[in-house]
């Protein structure tokens, strides 16, 4: 699998896929893709749990239902577009590099990316940080991609 990131105030990020090789993300991300890319939509991925892995995505502000990206048979190509002017950053999640992002900052990942809800810590960073109490928590292993609008 590879991957860059084309632009600048709003930035792309577009990945090449070998066969079988595979990308999640949330329902609703997608900008484009070719035609050797198949999707599966369903609750188990991105942390498990079935429906109620779902339900702590939804509470830290992801959305139900999970999409798996995977090139079947051909090489593919898949984007994701930033919504707003910012960055796309990866970043490597493993034991002891978890993250906690806005509740709208992740944008896909590797498959054993688990992304679920995560609690600020502070009442003072909660009440007056802007983002509120929750926020998404990406763990596992392998690499996230968040976007930093802005």
């Amino acid at each position: 699998m590879q991957n860059r990131i084309q632009g600048t105030t709003m930035p792309v990020l577009e990945f090449m896929l070998g066969p079988n090789d595979a990308v999640i993300s949330e329902a609703g991300e997608l900008s484009w893709m070719s035609a050797s890319i198949q999707m599966t939509t369903h609750t188990q991925m991105g942390g498990g749990g079935g429906f109620f892995g779902a339900l702590k995505r939804v509470a830290g502000g992801g959305s139900l239902f999970m999409t798996e990206y995977r090139a079947v048979g051909y090489p593919g190509e898949i984007a994701f577009a930033a919504k707003l002017p910012g960055h796309i950053v990866p970043v490597d999640v493993g034991p002891g590099r978890e993250y906690m992002v806005h509740r709208h900052g992740f944008l896909c990942a590797t498959p054993a990316i688990e992304l679920s809800v995560g609690f600020q810590q502070s009442l003072g960073a909660g009440i007056f940080g802007g983002d509120g109490f929750l926020l998404q928590k990406i763990a596992g292993q392998g690499i996230a991609w968040i976007e930093l609008s802005g």
